[in-house]
């Protein structure tokens, strides 16, 4: 009997080990709805074609954001619903106050139709990333994962699935094994985003981590940048050290939340010569 049991447990962990890493895509696009300036961004999901993502008006901000989602259809097109998050339909569901229709890779041209009024614009948008450059296509991500037990806030010890290395393939040829991290997987979930990290238009990964052991700021990521010389990521300390961050391709910043003497405060970082450095630091409104 416990042959058996260990035989089931060992075949369990190979099929949970080789299980096919998620990747998601972030693509930053400026442009206009008819005349009106606005930034977006969308997470494209490959496997399922899944689109998640928000824009802004310039006119209004970006504490004015709009919620996107959708799905990318063949073709290249792209058909999102645009929800107001802070307004609240009869069915206590967030209100849905537009759709895109769009077409298109690092171009995308297509309408806006107003939900209420049916009036439709025209809307054209372009890329900030160089996809041409480096093709989110051609990579591949296989993460070797395993079950390890660690202590969590409540001092309990539990089993939580970690990732100790990463294999990345670029047009099915291994380009380069990633070790020397530890760390558990945010929601038991093998998965690399891309997304420009430095802001020099090629996608850079992070993976989605998670500290049991903690109350709060218990997420973050590990970061890993594209070296265009040598066309491989390498782990970048400052930024892991960092932990959870915001990257803003509009302006060319990144931004994280701490605690201060009296209030949050929303420090604000800034790239130069490869690091990066504290710009300036702000209380959070």
């Amino acid at each position: 009997m416990k042959k058996t049991i260990t035989l089931a447990g060992f075949l369990l962990f190979t099929i949970f080990c080789s299980a096919q890493t998620k990747t998601t895509i972030i693509y930053n696009f400026t442009g206009a709805v008819s005349k009106y300036p606005i930034e977006m961004q969308l997470q494209i999901t490959p496997a399922t074609n899944t689109v998640d993502g928000e824009y802004y008006y310039l006119k209004s901000g970006i504490g004015a954001k709009l919620d996107v989602k959708g799905l990318k259809k063949s073709g290249d097109s792209i058909l999102l619903t645009e929800e107001n998050f802070r307004i609240r339909d009869k069915n206590n569901k967030f209100l849905v106050t537009g759709s895109f229709s769009l077409q298109g890779k690092d171009t995308l041209t297509g309408t806006w139709k107003n939900e209420k009024t049916g009036a439709i614009l025209p809307v054209k948008l372009t890329m900030r990333e160089k996809i041409n450059l480096l093709q989110p296509a051609d990579f591949n991500f296989k993460m070797k994962t395993y079950q390890g037990k660690m202590t969590d806030a409540g001092n309990h010890e539990r089993m939580y699935t970690k990732s100790n290395q990463l294999d990345i393939y670029r047009n099915n040829k291994l380009l380069q094994i990633i070790n020397g991290y530890d760390e558990c997987l945010s929601e038991n979930s093998a998965e690399v985003i891309m997304e420009d990290l430095n802001f020099d238009g090629y996608l850079d990964i992070k993976i989605p981590v998670y500290f049991p052991e903690r109350t709060k700021y218990d997420g973050s990521f590990v970061y890993f940048i594209y070296n265009k010389s040598t066309g491989k990521f390498e782990k970048n300390k400052q930024l892991i050290d960092l932990e959870y961050l915001t990257f803003d391709p509009v302006k060319k910043e990144i931004y994280r939340y701490d605690e201060g003497p009296d209030t949050i405060v929303k420090n604000y970082y800034k790239w130069k010569d490869g690091k990066v450095y504290l710009a300036r630091t702000e209380k959070d409104n």
